[in-house]
């Protein structure tokens, strides 16, 4: 520790010359006072009346104050604003004021308090803040709140309506294809005007299930529940069923419409969404193409399915042909063509979504050509259905629907017995021991898969297919779950369903 030396011990010239300087630097005023605290006389560089005048405040200012005592007041901000050190003292009777200036101090105060302000106004910030970042987190949670309502009401949506248009829509199809057969086997090939109706009903009903996939598909894809079942299809089935279906369309509009097969393979691909992709396709071609022909190629090569849509249609520009696959944008706006404008851009995200890709080349005034690619592999050679030796036990409450499937299944010389509830279809399983269950998900207030879960506790090993109207991966793990061996959406295609049991 450095010990300083005491003033009396410093030589006398150099303590003059100290205290001169140090008098000299701090600016003293002496000022001696009686003892009401009168200024009777003043010693420094200020102005004696300024002086006086300071004194009197700073002594009205402080209350209590004794000139009997010393005192010290480390820093006061006179009159003239001269920060000052103040030492009251009383020595030899006498009474004195003495004043040394203080800037460094008051810079160092002003600075401290600038710094309090500072964090001061920081504090208030801080605090400001964090009620915004507490108000932000609740109007998030409230959001998240509604986004999961919106997300829950969604899916209940399209539960709902994936069910109530599904179940009618695969009766009406299975329906028309009963009545073709029906006709076929009474009027022999004379009907061809009764053919030409049916056309139109056909043509009715899958533009209306096409509609409704697409909306249905829409939401799926957003809500990523969209689920793809995958099947045996062949190639000549899939040319046929766009065949019949679009060819009275381009008849009607004078043009031809040719569909062909490179080879004829049966490939292992969601067979519903290849044809809700192509119906898009082909059905676009014929609606903007006024006259000349619509094709159809399909080919598979390596792993890789082919479809090729060209038309000669007035073909679009660079411009067009990048906004083609946006929602509901449509070539024209001002065009008589009647469409949403939806089914381009579900294609498009139905083929990324099976890992495909569509491109379109045109020209203006040339046409336009569509190439739908999608990774696919070559099925396996499959068992062939005996359905004569087949006993089938199809549950569904909806009558049309059961009633078709007998039908159908009958027509194939399956033995159909059918039930519409749990109860029954446990009470036939143990009389009949079926081969085959077709069982709906959605039975009445019933759940299939729980049905599913009683009949194995059964000891039922018969091969049950579920049955639902919802496509969703939830509704499929809870059929697999509770002992399903296959899950078909409705409305039902029935050559998948025919693969199935073979399976």
């Amino acid at each position: 520790m450095i010990e300083y030396p005491r003033m009396d011990e410093i030589p006398a010239p150099v303590r003059a010359y100290l205290e001169r300087h140090m008098l000299e630097q701090r600016n003293l005023l002496c000022a001696e006072l009686n003892e009401q605290g009168d200024v009777l006389q003043t010693f420094g560089k200020f102005d004696a009346q300024t002086l006086k005048q300071d004194v009197q405040l700073l002594l009205d200012s402080i209350t209590g104050l004794s000139l009997d005592d010393d005192h010290v007041i480390p820093l006061v901000q006179l009159a003239g604003n001269e920060p000052v050190h103040v030492h009251f003292m009383r020595m030899s009777g006498q009474r004195f004021l003495l004043a040394f200036t203080a800037e460094s101090a008051y810079a160092e105060l002003g600075t401290q308090q600038q710094l309090a302000n500072e964090l001061a106004l920081s504090n208030v910030e801080k605090t400001q803040t964090i009620q915004a970042l507490t108000q932000a987190q609740t109007l998030l949670r409230d959001s998240e709140r509604e986004l999961k309502r919106a997300h829950d009401l969604k899916s209940i949506f399209i539960s709902k309506m994936s069910h109530e248009f599904g179940t009618p829509i695969t009766a009406v199809i299975g329906r028309i294809k009963l009545l073709e057969q029906e006709l076929e086997q009474l009027l022999g090939g004379e009907h061809a005007q009764i053919n030409a109706h049916f056309a139109v009903v056909r043509r009715g009903v899958m533009h209306l299930h096409q509609l409704v996939q697409s909306v249905l598909d829409e939401a799926r894809l957003e809500q990523g529940t969209l689920r793809l079942e995958p099947g045996r299809t062949a190639l000549s089935a899939v040319a046929e069923d766009l065949e019949l279906l679009f060819y009275p369309l381009a008849l009607e509009k004078s043009l031809t419409f040719h569909v062909a097969v490179e080879r004829e393979q049966v490939i292992w691909i969601d067979a519903l969404r290849l044809k809700q992709i192509l119906i898009n396709l082909v059905s676009n071609a014929i609606k903007y193409t006024p006259s000349g022909k619509v094709s159809l190629y399909l080919h598979w090569r390596q792993g890789r399915l082919s479809a090729s849509v060209q038309d000669t249609g007035p073909g679009m520009s660079r411009e067009q042909a990048s906004s083609l696959f946006k929602p509901f944008r449509r070539l024209d706006e001002k065009t008589q063509v009647s469409g949403t404008g939806l089914g381009l851009a579900i294609s498009l995200e139905l083929a990324e979504h099976m890992g495909g890709t569509i491109e379109v080349h045109s020209t203006l005034g040339q046409g336009s050509r569509f190439v739908l690619a999608l990774p696919c592999e070559l099925a396996r050679e499959a068992s062939s259905l005996d359905a004569g030796k087949l006993k089938v036990l199809v549950v569904d409450d909806d009558d049309d629907i059961r009633e078709l499937l007998v039908l159908l299944l009958s027509r194939e010389g399956a033995s159909v017995s059918e039930a519409e509830n749990g109860v029954e279809a446990e009470t036939l399983w143990r009389q009949l021991q079926p081969d085959v269950i077709l069982l709906d998900m959605q039975l009445g207030t019933e759940d299939g898969a729980q049905v599913a879960k009683n009949l194995r506790k059964l000891g039922a090993a018969s091969r049950i297919v579920a049955l639902s109207a919802s496509n969703s991966d939830e509704t499929s793990r809870k059929a697999l779950a509770g002992g399903c061996d296959a899950f078909l959406s409705k409305p039902v295609d029935f050559e998948r369903l025919r693969g199935l049991m073979q399976e």
